[in-house]
């Protein structure tokens, strides 16, 4: 049994380097399955997501991250606040408990890659130096997956010392979240559920500092082209101050354009728009 779970190891290692998945570690702190999501182009910030795991017996913190990629990265938090997601910088750093594994997620906390050098392409990897407070310094290598791209391509199971699928298993009802970045404004988007059909789309809109703005109204518009789906455009309610919400429904899976119509005052309109998946 010991020579079969050590030979499982050695073939899952063996793959995870061939790939440049290969964990990275300082001290007690071990980093794995980074990755992110390919960008459309003219975008300015991309998402990053990864697993990472104390081993030791105090806590640790991600204190800031730094990438060639992007004029500046940082650390968000997400919360659902009546219904509506929101977002905040952690100024302060991600804490890691003890004997603890933290992953930061699409729709929960992340990394930002603002000021993107040059939009992500899908199979690329993007270096990123992690600091920590006890660790120090970890130098990770990020996945470029698709554009609704739900984890890295290969998933190592430390607990069973086994490869597991390409894909984490998906929920029928989980949402998709995106964040969409503009020159003048910025919206947090949750579309629920993720799949097609009857849908929900939460909107927060924010200023270029990440800073909860108030706007006139929005509209929310979906297009799928290449389905020969007409674009439906409807006006979002206002859910709070900085938020909107709006019921469509989305014909088919597949990737769709979702665009923002935002009215910041009279005669001062700002559209943005990002791709996001149905499935």
């Amino acid at each position: 049994m010991f020579y079969r779970s050590c030979k499982i190891m050695l073939i899952a290692a063996a793959l995870a380097a061939f790939l440049g998945l290969s964990p990275a570690l300082a001290g007690d702190v071990i980093v794995t399955q980074a990755w992110s999501r390919a960008t459309p182009k003219g975008a300015k910030v991309a998402g990053g997501y990864l697993t990472i795991e104390n081993r030791g017996m105090q806590p640790d913190r991600l204190l800031s991250a730094s990438s060639a990629a992007a004029a500046k990265v940082e650390i968000h938090q997400m919360s659902m606040q009546d219904g509506i997601m929101t977002m905040r910088t952690l100024d302060d750093g991600l804490v890691i408990p003890p004997d603890a594994t933290v992953t930061l997620a699409p729709g929960a906390d992340h990394i930002m890659f603002i000021g993107l050098i040059a939009p992500f392409e899908e199979d690329q990897r993007v270096a990123v130096s992690l600091n920590f407070e006890r660790a120090g310094r970890i130098e990770a290598s990020f996945e470029v997956g698709g554009v609704g791209a739900k984890g890295p391509r290969l998933q190592i199971a430390s607990t069973k010392h086994a490869a597991t699928s390409p894909m984490r298993p998906v929920a029928t009802d989980e949402p998709f979240f995106t964040h969409i970045c503009g020159t003048r404004v910025m919206a947090n988007v949750t579309v629920s559920p993720g799949r097609s059909g009857p849908i929900e789309v939460l909107v927060q809109i924010e200023d270029s500092d990440e800073k909860p703005l108030a706007v006139d109204a929005v509209t929310v518009t979906l297009s799928n082209p290449d389905k020969g789906i007409a674009p439906v455009t409807a006006r979002a309610e206002r859910a709070a101050a900085d938020s909107w919400r709006v019921r469509m429904t989305a014909a088919a899976g597949g990737k769709w354009s979702l665009s923002l119509g935002i009215d910041l005052a009279k005669d001062d309109r700002v559209d943005i728009a990002a791709p996001i998946l149905i499935e």
